[in-house]
């Protein structure tokens, strides 16, 4: 009897030592909507290890559901009903009851192709735009924006900040649909918290009005939207970083962000000897708060001198010492009806350099070789002022307000020695060279959109109106000796410029247009455009000689010019649009005419040109299921000569390049096909995505040289038939979580025909470049996190004017190691390699390894503070290096980079938020 009790006293605590091993899992289905329940939907449970089922079970009446005796561990939960989108979402069972409470679900009509995903990879697609939730993806301690897209399939960033997503280089980042510094958009992803950030979305760079029409925008550019967290909106956050060898190399960079409500106050400056401390990517030319500014034909007719952008370090070439500052403020009041956003920034870089460029020239007589040595140095400052204001009338119409402004100063001299030479080496030709400048720009861009909805849905009116001024002031100085030798390499004479050159000009270009939208039927839209745009500029370049006193006082007729330009173009467009819910499509076309009136008051000679522009364009969208989609599109533009081409202003700066314009010239048209295949599996993390394009021009416009038997080139414009392009890029993305080997593998190609004339003769330039990638990565939180991913291309290049083996294999790729030492100690590395294989055209060949590393440890109670003793290119291998095929040359460059150097130094964060401490 005893023993039987016995035996029963251990069946009933095996029971409830197994009862506390497992739980049950409890909730309730309803509609995202109404909050009415959903009954017989299907919830199972899966492991999340391996996918594999664990358990499943429908809803009652009331939409209820249980799930009982689960064992601990991570499950994926996934809830499926008719008509309605999939929830999926991870919960770690710990051997207590799990309640998830009322489980909303959306129907798919309502979503209009949105894809809604819970899960540890979680992605929400609608349309063209691809949203990430942040939470759902582990970085470390301390993280930033920039890591945090590291993690993203499809995203790669690059050493310098540079982000490309889906192949596609990213050229605008915003910050709750805002912009982040005007241009400088790394500012928002190397500064803001990867903790603060709910959401990430990329989606094509497009304005409002080609939103409307679904067609247009610029495809081969993507816009990333940081969407932060609301408890995230409050307080302050900022950072303060302080570097230095003691000696050569110091950098220094402090960033404050404070929150009162929706009113946003940030200020930033920065000191560095290691970079120009801006940190856009690449010139902005409207110059925005945001990239909406409508394209018009009359762009590219102002004459210009010194406009470009110096102050990225995508672009950097030489050793920089840069001061920059800015500040921002945004604000939005009485329900959102005002807002307001401006900023200031200001930039000082200079720079030094040595350089080299090595060209060769290919003829079907024999083969040209050109040597540039150059040594420069630079200063560049300017001030940058945007501003937007919104006005919300009611709740169906708007209007808007942007402005953006610069003042920009450059001074820069630099000295070049040049030679030509036979392929025996002979000298052809020699130029010595020294230039002096000093630039002056003041530009003004503004814009006023008003937008009207209509209480008959998709019914829509956008009114846009811009005005924009340019004036420029430059002067500076050029004395050359061009020397040249005959065919044996005996010197022949020398050719002596000494002069002083004075450059003005300014542009004024005002602009209108209307587009409105009317929906046929539910599904079908007709989108109808309007535009007017006009420029009035006049640009006066005025080269004075040496009248022997060293007073410049005799004018160069043949390298002064003074135009005054007027450009006015009409435009209209057409485009029906039908969305449905998985098809979606666009058929439309546009007509402008752009008329020149140029007055050349030195030849007292005054032309008109007209030019008629036809733009066909389609798109269509094909959902084929929740989580893939098919695109295809095509566009057709005009390629209409610009001004320089048509009447160029004459230089005499490189005597050894002379080119000359064509009046004659023909409107090209150019064709561009374009496809896409884009999918994701929830449950594996298996994303693949593959994009094409195709395009050929005809009437394009190219150059016709004639090259002398001294090495001289003189060029000219001409229209030619056959040219084309292509690209292809793809990636397979595999895995997801800690612990988990993820692989990627990518593949990308692109080519095309070019084709030109030298000494009369045709020249047909094919190209192709191939280039596959495979990368790994492995996660341990917070202990350690490795990856690498190797690389190989192979690069071809064939003229039919000679057979020269310019064909090339690279190799190389990149490898990042991260590791918790003892001591609470952190070691990260990255190594970079890039091999080219030499080529017939030089004899060096510029392989490049660079390996970086760092050794760290945080301080303070809340480890906001941390001290890191920095080690840059370890190897000295930091060079900088580029091979172009172009026509019918091949051309390397080499310049000077900031290479080793070894730094201590301190970084401080503060976070006074509810996500902070």
């Amino acid at each position: 009897m005893n023993k039987l009790l016995l035996f029963f006293l251990f069946i009933i605590c095996l029971n409830h030592a197994s009862a506390q091993q497992e739980s049950q899992l409890k909730g309730k289905v309803v509609d995202t909507l109404g909050k009415a329940p959903l009954s017989n939907a299907v919830i199972s449970l899966l492991h999340k290890k391996d996918s594999t089922l664990s358990n499943y079970t429908r809803s009652g009446k009331d939409g209820s559901f249980s799930l009982p005796h689960i064992a601990k561990g991570q499950y994926i939960v996934m809830v499926t009903f008719p008509k309605f989108a999939d929830y999926v979402e991870v919960v770690n069972v710990q051997g207590q009851a799990v309640d998830m409470g009322a489980i909303a679900l959306t129907q798919k009509a309502t979503l209009l192709k949105e894809v809604v995903i819970q899960s540890g990879r979680a992605i929400r697609i609608k349309g063209d735009t691809t949203e990430f939730t942040a939470d759902s993806f582990h970085v470390k301690e301390g993280a930033t924006v920039e890591d945090l897209l590291k993690e993203f399939p499809g995203f790669q960033v690059d050493s310098k900040g540079q982000i490309t997503a889906h192949g596609q280089r990213v050229q605008k980042v915003l910050v709750d649909g805002e912009e982040f510094f005007g241009d400088d958009p790394t500012m928002a992803t190397q500064n803001i918290s990867a903790k603060a950030v709910d959401k990430v979305q990329v989606f094509d760079t497009k304005t409002d009005q080609e939103n409307l029409t679904g067609l247009g925008g610029n495809s081969q550019s993507k816009t990333v939207n940081i969407k932060l967290k609301e408890n995230s909106k409050k307080g302050a956050f900022g950072k303060i970083n302080v570097g230095s060898d003691f000696q050569k190399y110091h950098d220094g960079k402090a960033l404050y962000n404070r929150f009162v409500g929706k009113k946003k106050v940030s200020v930033y400056g920065t000191k560095s000897t290691l970079n120009t401390g801006s940190l856009n990517w690449e010139e902005n030319q409207k110059l925005g708060i945001e990239s909406d500014f409508e394209y018009d034909e009359v762009n590219g007719y102002y004459y210009s001198i010194g406009s470009g952008d110096d102050f990225n370090d995508w672009s950097l070439r030489g050793l920089p010492d840069s001061y920059t500052a800015g500040a921002l403020f945004s604000n939005k009041w009485n329900e959102d009806k005002y807002g307001v956003n401006g900023s200031y920034r200001y930039n000082r870089l200079s720079t030094r350099n040595q350089a080299s460029t090595l060209t060769q020239t290919i003829l079907s007589s024999g083969l040209l070789y050109k040597n540039d040595y150059v040594q420069s140095n630079g200063l560049n400052q300017q001030h940058a002022i945007n501003g937007k204001y919104e006005w919300k009338l009611d709740s169906l119409a708007s209007f808007k307000f942007t402005t953006a402004g610069i003042y920009k100063t450059s001074q820069g001299f630099n000295h070049t020695n040049s030679y030509t030479q036979n392929e025996n080496h002979q000298y052809l030709n020699q130029n010595n060279q020294g230039r002096e400048n000093e630039t002056e720009r003041k530009q003004l861009d503004n814009q006023l959109t008003y937008k009207q909805l209509f209480k008959k849905k998709n019914r829509q009116l956008f009114m846009t109106l811009r005005f924009g001024l340019v004036e420029d002031d430059n002067k500076g100085t050029l004395n050359s000796v061009f020397s040249k030798y005959d065919a044996a390499g005996n010197f022949l004479a020398d050719s002596i410029t000494d002069q002083k050159k004075l450059f003005t000009g300014s542009s004024r270009t005002i602009g209108t247009k209307i587009t409105f939208s009317e929906p046929l039927t539910p599904k079908l839209n007709l989108v109808v455009d309007y535009s007017y745009n006009n420029n009035n500029s006049a640009s006066n370049q005025a080269s004075y000689n040496d009248a022997g006193n060293s007073k410049y006082e005799i004018l160069d007729s043949l390298y002064s010019n003074n135009f005054n330009l007027d450009v006015s173009s009409q435009s209209t467009m057409g485009v029906l649009r039908y969305v449905g819910k998985k098809t979606r499509f666009a058929l439309g076309s546009g007509l402008s005419a752009l008329q020149l009136n140029l007055d050349d008051q030195y030849k007292d000679k005054k032309t008109t040109y007209h030019f008629l522009n036809f733009t066909p364009q389609a798109s269509y969208n094909y959902q084929l299921k929740q989580q893939s989609r098919f695109s295809v599109d095509y566009r057709g533009t005009t390629r209409q000569p610009n001004m320089n081409q048509l009447q160029p202003l004459r230089d005499n700066n490189d005597q050894t390049n002379v080119f000359i314009g064509n009046p004659d010239l023909k409107v090209g048209f150019n064709h561009r096909f374009s496809s896409s295949y884009s999918s994701y599996k929830v449950l594996t993390g298996t994303s693949f995505y593959i994009n094409g394009s195709y395009g050929f021009t005809q009437n394009d416009i190219s150059n016709a040289s004639i090259i002398d038997a001294s090495g001289r080139r003189t060029y000219t414009p001409v229209n030619v038939n056959g040219n084309n392009f292509w690209n292809v890029y793809s990636y397979w993305h595999y895995g997801q979580g800690e612990k988990k080997l993820i692989h990627e593998i990518g593949f990308d190609a692109n080519g095309g025909r070019n084709i030109s004339f030298v000494n009369k003769e045709k020249g047909i330039n094919d190209r192709a470049y191939y280039n596959l990638r495979y990368s790994i990565r492995y996660e341990v939180k917070d202990k350690f996190n490795f990856s690498m991913g190797p690389h190989a291309g192979y690069n071809t290049s064939r003229s039919s004017l000679r057979q020269v083996d310019n064909n090339y294999f690279n190799y190389g790729g990149s490898a990042d190691g991260y590791v918790m030492l003892p001591g609470k100690i952190e070691l990260t590395s990255n190594v970079y390699a890039n091999l080219r294989q030499k080529i017939d055209a030089f004899d060096s060949n510029p392989n490049i390894i660079t390996w970086n590393g760092n050794l760290s440890r945080k301080i303070f109670k809340d480890k906001s503070g941390k001290f890191i003793f920095v080690a840059n290119d370890i190897l000295n291998q930091n060079k900088g290096f580029n091979r172009y095929f172009s026509e019918n040359t091949v051309r390397e460059d080499r310049y000077q980079r900031v290479s080793r150097y070894f730094l201590l130094k301190f970084e401080w964060s503060f976070n006074k938020m509810p996500t902070g401490k």
